[in-house]
């Protein structure tokens, strides 16, 4: 999976080929074809693999749920990038694009969507516990959020720079996230 994750880094999504892999590797490409029968499948638990690499960095609940609804709205939209995140993320993004035609890629993309809603669902559920937000219906608004924050990624990747700041946008998600909270930060 590393090998992978630097090959998209190094190829972006169109100009991945399985060469590419098998050269960012220390075995034979014939070794990734006994495991995998293509490119695409191997994206396919690619995804999987970066879901959970992005699961395991998440912040525990040593902290506000309030905060850390704003770190993982930073982790995903951080307001500038540099090349190579930028280049990962657009490789996700172009797969995302082939989860129509792909039911592997598509059953990953649901299992990350799922696992970001339950992560809203949870911060927001214990922010009204304990008065951090106002009470609400959770999996309405945890499913406005994960839209707003996937939409963003997308527009994010399709009409920015990857330099160019996106603080106008992450300005109204968080106007979006004031309304929810039961004290104004």
């Amino acid at each position: 999976m590393e090998a992978t994750h630097s090959a998209v880094k190094n190829h972006g999504y169109n100009d991945l080929t399985m060469q590419h892999i098998a050269d960012e590797f220390d075995r034979s490409k014939s070794l990734l074809y006994y495991h995998y029968t293509g490119r695409e499948q191997l994206l396919a638990d690619f995804l999987g693999y970066i879901l959970d690499s992005f699961l395991a960095d998440l912040p525990t609940e040593e902290t506000t749920p309030r905060k850390e609804l704003q770190e993982l709205i930073d982790r995903l939209l951080p307001a500038k990038t540099t090349e190579e995140p930028y280049r990962l993320a657009l490789a996700m993004f172009e797969l995302r694009m082939n989860a129509p035609h792909n039911q592997a890629v598509r059953q990953q993309y649901v299992a990350v969507e799922e696992e970001l809603k339950r992560l809203l669902e949870d911060m927001l559920q214990r922010g009204i516990e304990v008065g951090e937000f106002v009470d609400m219906d959770i999996a309405v608004e945890a499913e406005g959020l994960l839209s707003l924050l996937i939409g963003t990624r997308a527009r994010r990747l399709t009409v920015y720079d990857p330099d160019e700041s996106i603080e106008p946008m992450k300005t109204a998600i968080n106007s979006h996230i004031d309304r929810l909270s039961a004290i104004s930060s």
